[in-house]
Formats: C-alpha cells, structure tokens, sequence
C-alpha cells in the first residue's frame, strides 16, 4: 500500500511540474521572444526599417501615459494627442511583441488626423506583470485604457485594433460593449484559447491535446485563476454588435487561418473580412504596409467619419 502511494505521490508531482512547466513556457512575462526564420517577412531590411521610423514616433511625437491595473499592475502606454481631435485609435500588440510592432498602421493613421494610443501589453515593455492571461486579463487592462482616454475627453469616438494575441485582446472587450467604441479590428486572432493551445502542442510537441492539455488548463485555474476555456474571443464577439474588421493572412499555420471564420461567422453586427492572400501570421502590416494601412483606415472611418 505504501508503495502504491508513494508511486500516485511520484506520478502526481511529475504531472505537476509539467504543468507547470508549460504555464511559464506559455504564460511567464520575459520569455524570450519569438525568432523569425531566415526568409521571414519578420527578418526583412524593411521590417528593422519600419521599427525605426515607429521607434521615432513613440519617442518624439508621443507621450508615456499610464493607467493601474485592477490587480496592482502599472500599465504604460504612448499616447500621441491631436489638440481639438475627438477620434482615437488605441493598439494592441501580440503575444511576446512590443509597441514597436503595430507602427505603420499607428503612424499612418496619426497621419490621417486620428490621435493615437499604443499600449504595453502587461508584462512586456514598460508595463508590469508577471504572467500572461492570452486575452481576459488583458481585455480588462483594455477596458481601463478605454476609459483612461474617456476621462481626458468624453466627446472621444474610439477605434480598437489588436494583432495576435492583440486580436484576441480587443475581441475579448467587444463583448462589454463600451459606449465610446466605434468599431474595433483584429487581425489574426484566435478563436479559443484552448483550441490555439491545442494546434501548438501538437506542431511543437508532437502531442495531443486530450488529456494532457484539460489537466494544464486545470492546473492553470489553481495556479492563475482562470482556465483556457475561460478565454474564448469568439463567444465574446457573439455578443455585439460594434462593427469588425476581421483579418488573418491564410498562409497562417501559428493561429490556424480557418479560426477566422469562427470569429467573424460569431459576429451579429456589420462586419468586413479580408483574407491576405499568402500572408503569415502577424505579417500583414510588413507585407502588405500601404494596403493594410488604407483597408484599415478606410473600414474606420466609415463608423468614426471625419468631423
């Protein structure tokens, strides 16, 4: 008998710690960052080019404002103010990214006459945090930059774009509904938490998600709070009617490409789909720069019409 315990005691502290190992692998701030492959639109002259020019922007033209999270957190963002403008768009990077990422469409459209505010996701850059939630806790530092932005201008029209885990970000808000939200855009985000978890065990680690991933995702309720069913973006867009954007390039195999129908066929208001035809995940704005920034902007201001 005491065999027998001391083997479930072995067997129970081994499944623990691969448990927990794939909780910091997954959801631990500063990791290191994903590495594009040689040929990756992501190793381009033209990417280290646009970082640059963003880089720039974020240090001459932009302020650092900050807002504390419900859990404690100083979150940072960069925020550029046009004097009388009531349009603003706030941007969310994705998972291990940075306020670098998002530029060419953020400087286009403080171009276009659009204030803007770029947003350190917790736990990267200048903002605070230890773990990662690939979207709830997240939506909920969103929400308060939403309102942070309110509070300087009640009169604010807001437009939410998000990339990645960014997309997932500001589809996990949509459902709130805040009043000031015009139109919100994601490009390549996942449909569920679990299902994106579930394709990358498999093209990492050659394993299958059942069980192996529903007792991580309990492990993840003890430890974190939340399990990975809890962060389903599109049972979030099914319950507004704020006008979307969807996009996601459909040589994406990092968030599956038909995940993208999931969350558009979910949304109940008016809404426009663009699939970026040879685009990997997250590459649209390097690959597709001008196009990407027109579509975007366009699709804007059809519900944030100049004044």
């Amino acid at each position: 008998m005491i065999a027998v315990l001391v083997t479930l005691a072995a067997v129970m502290a081994a499944l623990a710690s691969c448990c927990e190992y794939f909780l910091r692998f997954a959801l631990r701030s500063g990791a290191r960052p994903l590495v594009p492959g040689d040929g990756s639109p992501f190793s381009s002259e033209q990417y280290r080019h646009e970082r640059e020019l963003s880089r720039g922007f974020l240090e001459k033209e932009c302020t650092h404002v900050y807002v504390t999270s419900r859990d404690g957190l100083t979150l940072h963002g960069y925020l550029h103010e046009k004097a009388g403008c009531h349009d603003y768009l706030v941007t969310v990077h994705g998972y291990r990214g940075c306020a670098l990422d998002n530029g060419a469409l953020y400087r286009y459209m403080a171009s276009e006459g659009f204030s803007t505010l770029v947003v350190d996701v917790r736990g990267h850059g200048e903002s605070g945090g230890r773990w990662l939630s690939m979207g709830l806790w997240e939506a909920d530092d969103l929400a308060l930059w939403v309102d942070f932005i309110v509070s300087k201008d009640p009169a604010a029209r807001i437009a939410l774009h998000g990339v990645s885990m960014g997309g997932a970000t500001v589809m996990m808000l949509s459902g709130r509904n805040p009043a000031h939200v015009k139109a919100i855009v994601e490009d390549c985000g996942y449909s569920s938490t679990y299902d994106e978890f579930a394709c990358q065990m498999k093209a990492m680690f050659h394993l299958p998600a059942h069980p192996l991933l529903d007792i991580i995702s309990l492990w993840c309720r003890i430890r974190l709070g939340f399990s990975f069913k809890d962060v389903t973006p599109y049972r979030q867009v099914a319950k507004t009617t704020i006008p979307m954007m969807f996009i996601h390039g459909n040589a994406d195999t990092f968030v599956p490409f038909p995940m993208v129908y999931e969350n558009r066929d979910a949304h109940r208001g008016e809404h426009e789909l663009w699939v970026a035809e040879g685009v990997v995940h997250g590459a649209g704005m390097i690959v597709l720069e001008d196009e990407y920034s027109r579509r975007v902007t366009a699709f804007i201001r059809k519900y944030i019409p100049r004044s």
